[in-house]
């Protein structure tokens, strides 16, 4: 269900995502350039964006995700989001309507760029998770990051970004969707594990 504002002629749209402490908030203009994603998983980590910033300074929100044409925050559960909309809306409708940059410093590099000393593995590892397994995590206000491929293990390194950290229907992604992908079309990996920096675990499939 999609519920619209319209606040000074920004025309926002609210989402639900499959995490239901996740929330899409699209402001239906461009938020990240071409297929990036940005992950704001700590506010510590949201000194590069002054919307991040206001959005962490809402009490409650513990995640901010930028997407290609949506932002997604992540809320403290038991809170109701009918408290945090107005604010959320508020700090996003203030930046876009003043013209704001979204970024002060230059964001992370792309993690599926193939670079030359990739092995063949790895660039096709890198080319599903950019044309398949992206679109797919992105539409659900979240997103992947490659980290690793250990070819003698056969295993992938991933994290789980925006909404789908901390998703009840995650480990259910990872499996079927993510592991099942990789494993179709690339005969090297065996399992996909998802690694979760703010608590130092690790998802694996069985």
């Amino acid at each position: 269900m999609l519920v619209s504002f319209n606040f000074r002629n920004l025309f926002i749209k609210d989402a639900k995502t499959p995490n239901p402490h996740s929330r899409k908030f699209i402001p239906g203009k461009p938020v990240m350039p071409d297929k990036s994603t940005m992950d704001f998983s700590n506010i510590r980590y949201s000194h590069v964006s002054p919307m991040a910033r206001k959005l962490f300074g809402i009490d409650g929100v513990t995640r901010v995700f930028y997407g290609k044409d949506f932002i997604s925050v992540t809320k403290e559960e038991g809170l109701d989001w009918q408290f945090l909309k107005p604010e959320i809306l508020g700090v996003i409708t203030d930046h876009y309507t003043k013209g704001l940059p979204l970024f002060t410093e230059e964001p992370e590099a792309d993690d599926t760029k193939i670079n030359d000393d990739d092995t063949e593995a790895v660039a096709m590892i890198k080319e599903i998770i950019e044309t398949r397994v992206r679109p797919f995590v992105q539409e659900d206000g979240g997103d992947i990051t490659y980290l690793d491929f250990v070819e003698e293990e056969g295993l992938v390194t991933i994290e789980m970004k925006g909404s789908c950290a901390g998703c009840p229907s995650s480990a259910v992604t990872l499996k079927n969707g993510i592991e099942g992908m990789l494993k179709h079309y690339v005969q090297e990996v065996e399992r996909v594990e998802a690694v979760d920096f703010e608590s130092d675990t690790r998802s694996q499939t069985d």
